[in-house]
């Protein structure tokens, strides 16, 4: 008997004490646990963010896309006479016109009560590409005379320059997105 207990006393005190976690391990295990919570928490929320950046980018492009080929066609059916189409787009894509200037682009949200799409299409063949803001290689000759000096070709253009532009408030703040084209008289 007198073996066992000197046994047990030759540990000492302290040896029996390492059973458990001191207040100190636990207080460096718990940092550790927090920094690596806020950081997946962090990592989540940017994630989040760019996942909805990436979506309203791709209803933009979409918006765009679809637009573009709306105009391509309706350009297009007005086609069977010359001498009346660019008179005909512009009745149609105008401020005031038919389907008009703006449009709606569902799942962005508009600026100020402004519609997030808008529409520009140019008339005047001295325009450039400086004053615009956007590649579309102008001045340029929109009415087939064979000069770029007309500032209204709204009667007789066969070449029409368009810009459709998004603005809209988004995750990250406020987006633009622009596009470029022309729209042509067939026949």
């Amino acid at each position: 008997m007198g073996s066992v207990g000197k046994s047990r006393s030759s540990r000492g005190p302290r040896a029996e004490a390492r059973g458990g976690f001191t207040l100190i391990e636990l207080a460096i295990a718990t940092s550790i646990l927090m920094i690596g919570l806020v950081s997946v928490l962090s990592a989540s929320s940017r994630m989040h963010s760019l996942r909805q950046s990436t979506r309203e980018r791709t209803l933009a492009q979409n918006a765009m896309r679809s637009m573009a080929e709306r105009m391509h066609a309706t350009a297009h059916g007005f086609a069977d006479d010359p001498g009346t189409w660019a008179a005909e787009v512009l009745a149609t894509f105008a401020p005031g016109g038919a389907l008009g200037d703006h449009f709606e682009v569902e799942g962005l949200t508009e600026i100020d009560g402004q519609p997030v799409g808008s529409l520009w299409i140019g008339q005047d063949e001295t325009e450039t590409d400086a004053g615009l803001g956007l590649e579309l290689g102008l001045p340029r000759d929109l009415d087939g005379d064979g000069e770029a000096s007309h500032t209204d070709v709204s009667a007789g253009a066969r070449l029409l320059p368009v810009v459709l532009t998004l603005r809209w408030r988004g995750e990250r703040g406020v987006h633009q997105m622009r596009h470029g084209f022309y729209l042509m008289a067939y026949g």
